[in-house]
């Protein structure tokens, strides 16, 4: 594109770095103006700062209900402050909340795009001032004509062949050779807004001693993990977590994300969670990657049994599953590069 566009991305979590990085890359050869707003919450600033991406904290994540409030005022006026200064021709994240009201004020398109139904709060707030509203195909609500679905997920973007190659060095760090079987144990902090009262994991002690049976245990913990499992600890850097997480034998955990994740690598995966989400149902359904023990089926034991079965099973089984859904997705970075050049273009001409 000849003319250089000025891009505001507002960047609160971790995954919404991994999800936007080889788009920013793309924009940047391509001349435009990339202005990258951040949220200081668990390894946000490290990932972005670790990649070397100039960017502009605005906040830090704040607990409960009313510090989410305060945060939404103070993030917001944050961004709009820098959005003037930009001068931005388009303003885009994951989730939206803290950007849709700052670029309806100044006229700019926003786009949206999200993967998590029962964030219910946030999204009755967002949507309704979103421009473009983009989720996957999978996503079980219908948002009407703002809404555009795609045939990927969130971690497509960044775990499509096309951009991620697993690096079998980057287990050294944890003490696992390659080949050798072991678990990946993700635990959330259940603060998000969309995660009040919900849970996963109920006995983490019990969880390790049933998948130790069948090889090592690497936890990747959002809160401190008691001294009796610090050893299960994963060591390596931030961003090698997927480097890691592609050669482990099973997925298990409370976050929604990281488990899809694994099925993009190929590694069955199993979600527990009293809520739902319309990606990991679809993994499970369409696919057979992803076993979801949610609502009234979030019970340790069941998850552990069918962890077990994989386990016995072996990686294996699950190769021509995932072959037959990459074959089905698109490059999903691809399409947030073509799609955001495209709200500011469109807007332009207006």
């Amino acid at each position: 594109m000849a003319n250089s566009l000025r891009i505001a991305l507002d960047i609160t979590h971790p995954a919404h770095f991994h999800f936007f990085k080889h788009a920013i890359a793309a924009w940047q050869q391509q001349g435009h103006d990339v202005l990258i707003l951040s949220r200081d919450k668990d390894l946000t600033l490290q990932l972005l700062d670790e990649a070397g991406m100039k960017h502009r904290c605005l906040t830090k994540v704040r607990r409960g209900l009313a510090g989410l409030a305060i945060e939404l005022v103070q993030h917001s006026a944050g961004v709009y402050q820098a959005m003037r200064q930009q001068r931005s021709q388009v303003v885009a994240a994951i989730g939206g909340t803290f950007i849709v009201h700052a670029a309806r004020l100044l006229g700019v398109p926003s786009l949206v795009f999200y993967d998590t139904e029962n964030a219910r709060l946030s999204n009755r707030i967002t949507y309704p001032f979103a421009t473009h509203i983009l989720t996957p195909r999978a996503y079980l609500d219908d948002l009407g004509p703002k809404q555009e679905r795609y045939n990927g997920y969130h971690e497509t973007a960044y775990l499509h062949p096309a951009h991620f190659k697993p690096d079998p060095a980057k287990l050294a760090v944890e003490g696992i050779q390659p080949g050798e079987s072991f678990t990946f144990v993700r635990l959330v902090s259940w603060a998000s807004h969309h995660d009040v009262g919900d849970y996963g994991v109920t006995d983490v002690e019990g969880v390790v001693v049933a998948l130790e049976q069948y090889g090592k245990v690497v936890i990747s913990s959002e809160m401190p993990l008691p001294e009796a499992l610090r050893r299960y600890e994963r060591r390596g850097a931030a961003g090698d977590v997927h480097h890691v997480l592609a050669h482990a034998s099973l997925c298990f955990g409370e976050s929604a994300t990281m488990c899809s994740e694994a099925v993009q690598l190929g590694v069955p995966a199993i979600f527990l969670s009293t809520s739902r989400r319309g990606y990991t149902d679809e993994q499970e359904q369409r696919y057979g990657m992803c076993y979801n023990f949610n609502g009234t089926r979030a019970v340790q034991q069941a998850a552990l049994a069918q962890a077990e079965q994989i386990l016995r099973q072996g990686r294996d089984a699950y190769r021509e599953r995932h072959a037959s859904m990459m074959s089905e997705l698109i490059d999903v970075s691809a399409y947030i590069v073509n799609r955001v050049l495209r709200a500011a273009v469109e807007h332009s001409r207006r």
